[in-house]
């Protein structure tokens, strides 16, 4: 057993409490079955998206940067898989104006796209709304004149077939609205 002196221990507890945010954000996703998303924003800082352990229960993570160096973790999605791989196909990430971000990706284990919008100043998210029931691949926002886009691809199909869902109100609801070839 390693014994430590009151200075020592005091040090120790500063160095892990008092690190910056951001290396205690990315340290949060080292044991992630998925890709790592790290996004950065001039205005919201930097956020971290993987998939997560809940007792057993693998989802979608996100933690914030945040001013006070407390690192919230967002849980995004919910009924996952107990099965240790990577569930999520893709993951698409988009400032939503001065307001927080829109999160997209693709589910294996629900075999569906899924969107949530996380609140930037409470941290906290909107229920997964699902978009499509078949698992998509190579999500993409935009956004152009009010519209926020949506583009992806489908497992199922070809890789050449591309879709696309566009909301006008912030990503409350969603309209499919052409298939390319």
């Amino acid at each position: 057993m390693i014994k430590y002196t009151k200075a020592a221990f005091l040090v120790l507890l500063a160095t892990v409490f008092l690190q910056p945010t951001i290396v205690m954000a990315e340290s949060l996703a080292v044991n992630s079955l998925c890709p790592i998303q790290i996004i950065e924003n001039p205005q919201a800082g930097k956020v971290v998206i993987w998939q997560h352990n809940y007792d057993g229960m693998f989802d979608l993570a996100m933690a914030p940067e945040t001013p006070s160096g407390l690192v919230p973790i967002i849980r995004l999605s919910f009924g996952g898989s107990k099965e240790p791989v990577c569930h999520f196909t893709a993951l698409a990430v988009h400032k939503a104006g001065n307001w927080g971000w829109y999160v997209a990706w693709g589910s294996k284990a629900q075999q569906s796209l899924m969107v949530v919008r996380v609140d930037g100043e409470a941290w906290v998210s909107s229920l997964p709304k699902k978009l499509v029931s078949q698992t998509a691949d190579a999500i993409v926002f935009s956004e152009k004149n009010g519209l926020l886009t949506l583009e992806y691809h489908l497992l199922s199909e070809s890789s050449f077939l591309k879709h696309t869902i566009i909301s006008s109100d912030e990503g409350r609801n969603w309209d499919r609205v052409d298939l390319d070839q």
